[in-house]
């Protein structure tokens, strides 16, 4: 099986969706709290974020679908020039074949070829193996926040 990583287009709409809803499901098991996302506010969030120059929106492509995706944004103002992760996902049964961290890892590239030396992201404390993941990877925690210098 081939899997390749891209930028999310608009035709990738209907399989981003059903990965948001496992998303949106698992991290609503996690927290122990029902998150309301309608179809619509998803539809509208996604289109925006992949027409945005300030959002990238990755994705996992097997052969037949999208197995997981990375949506990042770029922070640039007078306090900080960092790209910020805001959402990775790959759906259970293609986990443990270092695909997240394939998709922050192509992250970090962007950032670094937009001259970018900083990305920060934030994780729930209850979501042990995102933080091992991200420990790993090299972020630190920070104030509630956890930093990589790329």
């Amino acid at each position: 099986m081939m899997i390749k990583i891209r930028k999310a287009k608009r035709k990738d709409f209907e399989d981003f969706l059903k990965l948001k809803k496992e998303s949106i499901k698992e991290y609503s098991n996690l927290i122990k709290e029902k998150i309301n996302a309608k179809e619509e506010q998803i539809k509208k969030e996604f289109y925006k974020m992949i027409s945005s120059k300030n959002n990238i929106v990755l994705v996992l492509n097997n052969d037949k679908n999208l197995i997981g995706f990375l949506i990042g944004s770029i922070i640039k103002n007078i306090w900080q020039n960092s790209g910020y992760i805001d959402d990775v996902f790959v759906l259970k049964k293609f986990r443990k074949n270092r695909l997240a961290s394939n998709l922050i890892k192509e992250f970090i590239k962007i950032l670094k070829v937009k001259g970018i030396k900083k990305c920060r992201l934030g994780a729930n404390i209850k979501n042990k193996n995102a933080l091992k993941l991200y420990k790993k990877l090299g972020f630190k925690i920070v104030r509630y926040e956890m930093d990589l210098k790329i």
